[in-house]
């Protein structure tokens, strides 16, 4: 029998290790379910702290399995497993320990659709600043066709702003390989300018190998950003204990090169085909 040499014996365990994906952690909360969404299979929980995770905040979360949701009303009072992933966090066990009333305070829209732009509006020229700590209104990118999303750099749940990181990650290499998708440009909104400054989203773009010439990492004052957010029905407000913990929702937004908007997508459920679908319907730049 061929022994094989010491070196590939090396390299094929050290292949193994690496392709092992790191085991999911587990987290118990307690708290109350404000929403429920059974077609995304979706619950918004005000919840305690996670300890060893994150403080006490209001959160939609994905289920595991549909049917933990079938007896489930707002309201409920419930102790649940956050199972969080590499890529993925969702609920494995809800249960229901009593019920209370919501507090329409907590409840209630931040935002009413009147607030929001619709599909044929010019997006606001808001005064924009990069990650280089240039000016970058939106108004600097007509001409091409945008793709926008909302993050915060320090956001904990690896579906949220994460995912749309590792998305825009994913359209971005495919721009590069897209016959017809040369002018499109990526552009990533922190809603969190306190921390989220140029420094630190230069840092953050680079992490991501982030193209400069083609996604930019922007932010603006608070007011300012709250205002341009609130157009695409995005609002980010601090957690009940931990103000550097936000508890926001999510749009993702395509932009035509006049500056108007073509479509929204709201949450996390769509996929970079998706949004390379929608930039594709997008009117081209005129030649």
């Amino acid at each position: 029998m061929k022994l094989l040499p010491r070196a590939l014996i090396v390299l094929a365990v050290f292949t193994i290790a690496c392709s092992r994906t790191p085991p999911a952690r587990e987290y118990q909360l307690q708290g109350q379910i404000l929403d429920i969404k059974p077609d995304t299979g979706e619950v918004l929980v005000k919840h305690g702290d996670i300890p060893g995770f994150m403080p006490a905040m209001t959160m939609p979360y994905k289920v595991g399995d549909g049917k933990l949701l079938s007896d489930k009303q707002p309201g409920d009072l419930i102790t649940a497993t956050l199972v969080v992933g590499e890529t993925e966090a969702h609920l494995s066990h809800i249960a229901k320990t009593g019920h209370a009333p919501i507090d329409d305070a907590i409840a209630g829209p931040a935002i009413t659709a009147s607030d929001m732009l619709k599909a044929g509006d010019t997006v606001p020229d808001t005064p924009l600043v990069d990650e280089n700590n240039t000016s970058r209104p939106l108004t600097s990118l007509k001409g091409h066709r945008v793709a926008l999303t909302f993050i915060y750099t320090r956001c904990p749940q690896p579906d949220f702003c994460p995912l749309m990181d590792r998305n825009f990650a994913a359209i971005q290499s495919a721009i590069k390989k897209t016959r017809g998708l040369g002018d499109v440009r990526l552009v990533s909104v922190s809603f969190d300018p306190a921390n989220d400054t140029p420094a630190v989203l230069k840092a953050h773009a680079k992490t991501l190998q982030a193209d400069p010439a083609v996604w930019h990492f922007v932010t603006a004052g608070k007011d300012d950003i709250k205002g341009f957010a609130a157009k695409f029905g995005v609002t980010a407000a601090p957690g009940d204990e931990l103000p550097n913990v936000l508890t926001h929702n999510l749009t993702t937004a395509v932009i035509d090169p006049d500056g108007t908007l073509v479509k929204m997508r709201a949450g996390n459920t769509w996929t970079p085909a998706d949004l390379i679908a929608d930039l594709e319907a997008a009117p081209a730049p005129a030649h």
